[in-house]
């Protein structure tokens, strides 16, 4: 089985799309809202071991607040969190709980003290200590504890590092950057940097080597793909050096009780904290790191890429493990149903179609405001030939939130153009006030 030949559709869809746009130029009575912006570089953060979602997000705007959304060269930064969750954050909280709040009556309800407490806590700590006799014992039981519970953790995960398989949302992403033809720029954190290392490899093997760099940070693994940047007294490598290698120390740094605060005001008993240590503009270290990352940023090329997909409002990107040909389908709110057939929807395009093997195929939903839709898109996927026991993975993501979701399945026997799975059902919604658009993926 095979498909019409589309290499006369693409270049009649290309044409069709530049004559509307010159058109409409003469034609809109008002300016144009763009709700994209349009950045060449991303600039992509891994999360350390017992990072909140809220925390990544935090380090990730300390990051754009160091760094900019420019380059020097005028070239857009585009920032997004690869999240990690660390098993056993939830045995934390339990932890704590028991161990602190169950114990000091004077704290019960107090939850968000726990990391004040890892990091020193500051005048309000030396109160509480007056007024609980028990708690200096109970802070340094539970630091104990949590020391413990971080290097079990990143031993764990040492001894099993991300694969292919395990962490296909964070190598979607990568696929979809690659495919837009992005500068990459991985900064990873303590458990992160075994997550990046996995998608380094995976990105290093589709994109130029001058397109992608990768700086490490308290790496928790003794293999580095970029410059690295390690205390000689962080606690938490210390207590892997004694189980397993890790990488040289690089900086020095002042013991706790006469470390300056970082850039939440906290310390860090333990050494380790991204905003306490090794982001501190008190310290030398935190010099050395922006330092890194500059050089990094500044050091990007853009890739060479046989794709020139755009970046949308949300995109769907399509991949699969092997041969075959699998297709994306997109059903608009218009009604339109965007294919290999008809690339050009009402509010989107297929801009990447692959017939070949592995993917990717890309939708992009339009970022000008008369353009995009409000209402429900419909994506699903089919196995239009030769991938029947393929494993394909769909993921979406919006410009303003990153990824939204990301689902596999494997498929079944070829349908041709009617698709054997609906993914996602993606509702974008307009803020009658504002005019603004949010994306919910169900």
């Amino acid at each position: 089985m095979s498909k019409p030949t589309r290499t006369f559709l693409s270049f009649a869809i290309s044409l069709f799309i530049i004559t509307s746009t010159s058109l409409n130029a003469f034609a809109q009575p008002y300016e144009a809202r763009n709700f994209c912006r349009d950045s060449g570089i991303i600039f992509a953060f891994f999360n350390g071991v017992q990072t909140t979602i809220g925390e990544a997000n935090r380090a990730l705007n300390e990051f754009r607040r160091i760094h900019g959304n420019e380059r020097a060269d005028g070239e857009n930064i585009r920032y997004e969190v690869m999240y990690n969750y660390t098993d056993g954050l939830d045995d934390f909280v339990e932890t704590f709980e028991q161990r602190v709040l169950e114990q000091e009556q004077i704290l019960a309800g107090r939850y968000e003290l726990a990391l004040e407490i890892i990091n020193g806590g500051g005048k309000w700590w030396q109160r509480l200590a007056e007024l609980a006799t028990t708690l200096p014992e109970t802070r340094d039981d539970f630091i104990n504890w949590y020391q413990a519970k971080i290097v079990q953790s990143l031993t764990s995960l040492a001894g099993n590092p991300p694969t292919i398989t395990n962490y296909s949302e964070h190598q979607s992403r990568v696929d979809t950057w690659i495919v837009e033809g992005k500068q990459i720029l991985m900064v990873a954190h303590s458990q992160g940097n075994l997550f990046a290392n996995s998608a380094y490899g995976y990105a290093s093997d589709k994109i130029d080597n001058e397109a992608l760099n990768l700086v490490h940070i308290a790496p928790a693994s003794p293999t580095t793909n970029g410059p690295h940047r390690l205390a000689d007294k962080d606690l938490v490598i210390n207590a892997l050096r004694a189980s397993g290698s890790v990488v040289g120390i690089t900086d020095i740094i002042p013991g706790y009780l006469n470390r300056p605060g970082g850039l939440n005001g906290q310390t860090d008993i333990l050494g380790h904290g991204l905003l306490e240590i090794y982001l501190n503009p008190a310290l030398g270290l935190g010099a050395a790191v922006v330092q890194n990352i500059e050089t990094e940023l500044a050091n990007l090329q853009p890739p060479e890429t046989e794709f020139e997909a755009e970046t949308g409002f949300f995109t769907a990107t399509l991949t699969w493990n092997g041969a075959g040909d699998v297709d994306l389908h997109v059903y608009e709110p218009s009604g339109s149903h965007v294919f290999y057939q008809a690339m050009t929807g009402t509010s989107g395009y297929l801009d990447v179609d692959n017939t070949v093997a592995n993917g990717p195929e890309h939708y992009f939903a339009a970022c000008e405001a008369e353009k995009l839709q409000a209402g429900t898109y419909q994506v699903g996927i089919a196995n239009y030939d030769r991938a029947d026991g393929r494993t394909a993975s769909l993921q979406i993501a919006s410009f303003r939130d990153g990824v939204l979701g990301t689902r596999s399945v494997t498929l079944g026997p070829p349908t041709g153009d009617n698709p054997s799975h609906i993914m996602f059902d993606v509702e974008v919604v307009e803020d009658s006030e504002t005019g603004e658009f949010e994306v919910i993926v169900q």
